[in-house]
């Protein structure tokens, strides 16, 4: 009886910490979904997080960057980072979008990896601080996928669904469902359903 009144007790604190932790992003524009909380520390004075829509279940962990960046005409609907239901993210990840960043359901994204879907515009004379970003380029990560820490997942990547990246990868090409993928630039190592099925065959 006493157990159950203190892990009630110590679900109400955790649940409201979370929600406390979540007011300035919600105030920046983030939407939360039932039971979803980012942890303290992420950047919100100087990110905008409007378009920033986040499923139910979701637990984003702290010292987060999530920014939308609308300064150009080339996306009229404004950018849009959708992260579907009882996904988990780490720690230091950083989310940056122009265009649209999707992450599916129940995917689990390690400490301190980055998705990007833009560059530095760094190919002309001048200093990339006044050249500015390069438009946007979609990026989906389906359902199921696993991506290691410290990888980076760059623009127009789409990974299919419970694609597994490992520690230290840079993404830059798509793969289909089942990759496991490693390396920099990222490469196919084998298709996991494939190697599943001839261990239990």
């Amino acid at each position: 009886m006493i157990y159950n009144i203190v892990g009630l007790i110590m679900n109400f604190l955790v649940s409201l910490i979370g929600y406390l932790c979540s007011i300035p992003a919600r105030a920046k524009g983030m939407k939360f979904g039932k039971k979803s909380y980012i942890g303290w520390g992420y950047d919100f004075l100087f990110s905008s997080m409007k378009g920033v829509i986040i499923d139910d279940d979701v637990l984003i962990g702290r010292d987060a960057w999530i920014q939308t960046i609308n300064n150009n005409d080339t996306n009229r609907d404004g950018p849009i980072i959708s992260i579907g239901k009882s996904s988990r993210i780490g720690r230091s990840v950083t989310i940056s979008c122009k265009k649209k960043i999707t992450i599916g359901e129940k995917c689990l994204i390690s400490y301190n990896v980055s998705i990007l879907d833009h560059d530095h515009y760094c190919y002309e004379l001048r200093s990339p601080v006044e050249s500015g970003l390069t438009d946007g380029e979609e990026i989906i990560i389906r359902d199921d996928c696993f991506i290691g820490a410290h990888s980076f997942i760059l623009k127009g990547v789409q990974l299919g669904k419970h694609c597994v990246v490992g520690a230290n990868c840079v993404v830059t090409k798509s793969f289909p469902d089942y990759s496991l993928i490693a390396g920099n630039p990222a490469k196919l190592v084998k298709n996991i359903k494939c190697q599943t099925s001839e261990q239990f065959s």
